[in-house]
């Protein structure tokens, strides 16, 4: 299983990436836990996470400057119905 914390240019990243590795690691779950800001990353992802800090206009406007990732986005998680988890968005 690869979880995706996507990298949008905001987001506490550092502290998502260490509670998604420690929820995995006590709950014996497998896999890899990644940051990016690639859509090739975002779809190959088993489960996507996108952390952010409380302003949602911010966080759009930091998805839309990166290449491909609200397609991707849309792909994925509207399309194909993977997990997501919006933090502070």
């Amino acid at each position: 299983m690869k979880t995706v914390i996507i990298d949008y240019g905001s987001g506490n990243l550092h502290s998502a990436h260490k509670a998604f590795e420690r929820a995995a690691t006590d709950n014996g779950i497998k896999g890899a836990i990644i940051v990016s800001n690639k859509a090739e990353d975002v779809e190959s992802a088993d489960r996507i996470v996108l952390p952010g800090v409380g302003a949602f206009k911010d966080c759009r406007d930091g998805l839309t400057a990166v290449p491909g990732i609200r397609e991707a986005l849309q792909q994925q998680v509207i399309a194909r119905g993977k997990p997501f988890l919006g933090i502070c968005v």
